[in-house]
């Protein structure tokens, strides 16, 4: 059975039109949803690019891999070459394999060169042949850039590929490509493509998309005062300026959806539908004005829940409400692909739930830490680990609940408790005064610091607050 990938980057779990929560368009989608499993509770561990991708290919928790932010400029910080990936298993079990689109698991070459050859600037990142595509054979992929409407890759040489096209579809383009005329078909291929949209820039979008959206409702949890990233960047906007963003950002989802149906179709012209594992996912989300922020890095709803769209040939129309979490990721693959799983995984193969031949009661623990460069920079001073501070928490089917120390060496450890079946858009928080409400806090807190305790990281130690 061949596997094909596909996962965009930033975008929410609601915006698609088949999970009926944001106006979006998205028929192809929506009718894959209906020949495929449905997974409602699927989180992106730590919602930011590096970790959740690290986590993508390893099955491992993001700090176990070393990832406490995003791949960038001035930290010595990439996916080291002895972590077992996903490309590398599949290789062993006889699969042709293949990575279009966006990578950032690499360090920006400008760490060590103002002016590297292949031209990467910033975040940027060419990565070379070798242990560093970790088992990906056919690579056609760039670091980290944004440019979605004139964007660029590397395939095996430091010469840049500068395209004149929308990144999705130029990159379905050779996907397309690599399936009709590059792989050997006498063997399955194993793919994966990464968008970049709908992450920012969103104003860059093709306006074929773009005027299918005449207006848009805003969640009923979007503030307008003071609107910024949670780690604390400035992203003020008028409300005529944050629908405008949002219909960019719809409109992109439906420009995806566009070149997923191309995809689709690929495979059922062609007679590899009922042959292929199709899994359609994210990243993270982003939060698009709600409680007043945008972006990632926090977890709310909208941050941390993720598509996960199975198609399993023989599955057809079934939906998981079991919770999984990036590190899931790798070895479900593997395991409904029967192939084996490597013993520095620590996600668990969610195969079983996701073929609906059992449930489980599972949680889906998530966090983030202090990655901005000042932030760093300040615990590095003091002589602290920003890897150890951020917040950390645990959601289950009903609840989310969070410890935060919060991006700052000076800590103010604070806790959130949500009813998220009785409060979807997390409009409040659980009164903690409440001794109901403060046992249940007080359960959750220890799953959260065993958890912890197990990934040797260093945050239950300077939890020095009692309930």
């Amino acid at each position: 059975m061949n596997l094909l990938f596909v996962f965009a980057d930033q975008w929410r779990a609601g915006a698609i039109g088949y999970a009926k929560e944001d106006p979006v368009k998205t028929p192809n989608m929506d009718k894959f949803c209906k020949e495929s499993t449905y997974c409602d509770h699927t989180f992106s561990t730590f919602p930011v690019c590096s970790p959740h991708r690290a986590s993508l290919m390893t099955g491992k928790y993001p700090l176990s891999s070393g990832f406490f932010t995003n791949c960038k400029k001035g930290l010595s910080l990439r996916l080291k070459d002895e972590e077992i990936c996903v490309g590398q298993m599949l290789k062993r079990s006889g699969y042709e394999t293949a990575y279009i689109g966006k990578w950032h698991l690499d360090e920006p070459e400008q760490n060590h060169n103002e002016f590297p050859k292949s031209g990467a600037r910033d975040w940027d990142a060419y990565t070379p042949p070798g242990v560093r595509r970790h088992g990906f054979d056919y690579w056609y992929s760039y670091g980290t850039y944004d440019m979605h409407l004139s964007p660029h890759y590397w395939h095996d040489s430091d010469e840049m590929i500068k395209v004149n096209k929308w990144s999705p579809e130029h990159e379905t383009d050779k996907a397309i490509e690599y399936m009709s005329k590059i792989r050997d078909k006498s063997k399955p291929f194993g793919m994966y493509i990464s968008w970049n949209p709908p992450h920012s820039v969103y104003s860059e979008v093709p306006d074929e998309y773009l005027k299918l959206y005449d207006d848009v409702e805003l969640k009923e949890n979007v503030i307008f005062e003071n609107i910024h990233h949670h780690t604390g960047e400035n992203a003020a906007m008028s409300e005529e300026e944050l629908r405008l963003t949002t219909k960019q950002y719809y409109a992109a989802i439906t420009g995806l959806d566009k070149q997923f149906g191309r995809l689709i179709d690929y495979l059922k012209e062609n007679n590899l539908y009922e042959d292929t594992l199709v899994i359609l996912s994210a990243d993270h989300g982003d939060m698009m004005g709600s409680h007043g922020l945008m972006g990632k890095h926090v977890w709310y709803e909208e941050s941390i829940k993720i598509p996960l769209v199975v198609h399993l040939p023989g599955n057809k129309n079934k939906r998981c409400s079991t919770c999984m979490g990036s590190q899931d990721m790798m070895p479900t693959v593997l395991g409904l692909l029967g192939c084996s799983i490597p013993d520095t995984v620590e996600g668990e193969d969610c195969s079983k739930f996701i073929k609906g031949d059992e449930d489980a009661d599972r949680v889906s623990f998530i966090m983030a830490c202090p990655g901005r460069a000042d932030f760093v920079e300040k615990f590095k001073k003091v002589g602290k680990n920003p890897a150890e501070y951020g917040w950390r928490g645990v959601r289950t089917r009903k609840y989310t609940y969070v410890m935060e120390l919060g991006y700052d060496v000076i800590c103010n450890p604070k806790r959130y408790l949500y009813d998220i079946q009785n409060d979807p858009q997390q409009k409040n928080t659980l009164d903690l005064d409440n001794e109901e409400n403060k046992q249940l806090a007080k359960t959750m807190e220890e799953e959260v610091i065993k958890w912890m305790k197990r990934q040797n990281d260093g945050f239950y130690k300077n939890w020095n607050s009692e309930l």
